[in-house]
């Protein structure tokens, strides 16, 4: 049970010297770099002095020098990667079925996303007017215990009183979970979308409303995130004044006691970091996340831009539309956009905040994974967060380059979870279901052979007798009782 600011400012902290140690080194070696004589421009002839400079070669992964089309894509990417500074992180939403049998997939699916790809935090969604309670709090409660993670508890005030309210932070609490993403929610019933000046319908009208009152209720015990929303929420009005009123309130909800931000998606780069600069000129310190909605399907992603109000850049559509028939060719080129994606975020977060003197340091990336696993995973192993393993133990960079976007995908992984529906009720075509890319990823943060738990009384254990692994589950339900001491 830890504070997600708390993990933010110890990962940056970790990582400090590490970065601090990675420019020293890369200093020092172009000291000691022989420099090259002065070259007379006047005597190189002008086809060669204006030709554009070749970057090194690569080296491939099996110690081969690059000599096929496969290796220059590897290389672009090793280009991306290479720019990206060490100790960024990600967290994952997941939100809770509506059957049991939906509900047992998507515990299990947390379990191995947790495990195995060591997601910072990770959140949970609330259905409207607290529809979802009793299923997004057991989501809650066993990603807390026997996930091993910290949980993100989605909590609207649309149609709720502050009775109600103070009940469900007493229930979270209960159930370990310290952070809690504090939203005005869905619009209320019989209304399609937010308009300029709505309120929530609840006793807490807006987000603000919800932020003081955890802070009145419980003092610093919650971490407590809000929204944002790069491109304007519906409620704030249009133009230059809308921009203006919104980030007046983001300000506002940030003194009554919220921690960081949590954005919209969205799939143009150049807006979020205008978003981010925006709130920095308005005085607004706090981390901003992300948030990165892998494409899954052209429709879909027509359908849900159109409703949340996103615009999408004419190059995405364009890269979409020739395969928008074929959803797994869509799927592909989707994680090939959050790559592309993520890595100018980072990048440009750590080059336009030196130039400009602001500081638009962006660290972290929140994925919308919509319960799927696969485009996620993908993603992650793209940017180098993650290692995804053959059958025969070594990396899939190992055997295939490290091909941005992993196309090869190992046997046995062809059909994975990501082919049941969301809900957990579809089948595999009368096939066999085979191992995800994501049971062969592996974190590269691993420290104790389990994930260390996210519960306040198990925080200190670095014990456990050698036979736990045979049912981890039942293990940690067992000791549940003990005390520190025992640990």
């Amino acid at each position: 049970m830890v504070l997600i600011i708390d993990k933010i400012h110890a990962r940056r902290k970790e990582f400090k010297t590490e970065r601090e140690a990675t420019t020293t080194t890369t200093t020092l070696l172009a000291a000691s770099t022989p420099r090259q004589p002065p070259v007379d421009n006047d005597i190189v002839p002008s086809h060669i002095r204006n030709r554009p400079h070749r970057p090194s070669p690569v080296a491939r992964a099996d110690g081969m020098p690059p000599d096929s089309e496969d290796d220059d894509e590897a290389r672009r990417h090793h280009a991306g990667t290479a720019a990206i500074r060490p100790g960024w992180y990600y967290s994952f939403e997941f939100f809770p079925p509506k059957t049991e049998p939906g509900l047992d997939n998507l515990l299990t699916r947390i379990d191995r996303m947790s495990r195995r790809l060591d997601p910072l935090f990770i959140s949970v969604t609330w259905g409207a007017c607290g529809s979802t309670l009793s299923r997004t709090l057991a989501v809650a409660s066993h990603a807390q215990r026997f996930a091993c993670v910290d949980v993100l508890l989605h909590l609207s005030c649309t149609g709720l009183t502050r009775e109600q309210v103070a009940r469900v932070l007493g229930m979270a609490r209960g159930a370990g979970v310290r952070n809690v993403l504090a939203l005005r929610g869905d619009p209320p019933q019989g209304k399609r979308c937010w308009k300029e000046g709505d309120v929530s319908g609840g006793e807490c009208h807006r987000a603000i409303d919800l932020v003081r009152l955890i802070r009145q209720l419980h003092g610093d015990y919650f971490g407590v995130g809000v929204a944002g929303h790069p491109e304007g929420h519906p409620s704030s009005g249009k133009g230059e004044k809308g921009r203006e009123t919104e980030m007046r309130h983001l300000k506002e909800k940030l003194d009554a006691g919220a921690e960081f931000i949590i954005t919209q998606f969205f799939y143009d780069v150049n807006v979020f970091m205008d978003y981010v600069r925006r709130c920095r000129k308005a005085g607004i310190d706090c981390p901003i996340i992300p948030g990165i909605m892998p494409i899954q399907s052209y429709s879909s992603l027509l359908k849900m831009t159109q409703f949340c109000g996103i615009s999408v850049p004419s190059s995405v559509i364009a890269r979409l539309e020739r395969v928008r028939h074929d959803d797994e060719a869509v799927k592909k080129i989707g994680c090939e956009i959050a790559t592309e994606m993520c890595q100018k975020i980072l990048t440009l977060s750590q080059s336009k905040g030196v130039e400009s003197g602001v500081d638009t340091t962006v660290d972290g990336f929140h994925f919308y994974t919509l319960n799927l696993e696969r485009s996620t995973t993908r993603i992650l192993a793209n940017l180098g967060a993650v290692d995804v393993l053959s059958e025969s133990g070594g990396s899939l960079r190992d055997r295939h380059g490290d091909k941005n976007g992993l196309d090869v995908v190992p046997e046995g992984c062809e059909h994975d979870a990501d082919a049941k529906d969301r809900n957990g009720n579809g089948s595999t075509s009368g096939r066999e279901r085979q191992g995800s890319i994501s049971e062969q990823a592996r974190s590269t943060r691993r420290v104790l052979p389990w994930k260390p738990s996210a519960m306040e009384n198990r925080s200190k254990e670095d014990v456990r007798p050698i036979n736990w692994s045979n049912r981890p589950k039942s293990y940690v339900m067992r000791t549940d009782d003990w005390d520190e001491v025992s640990f």
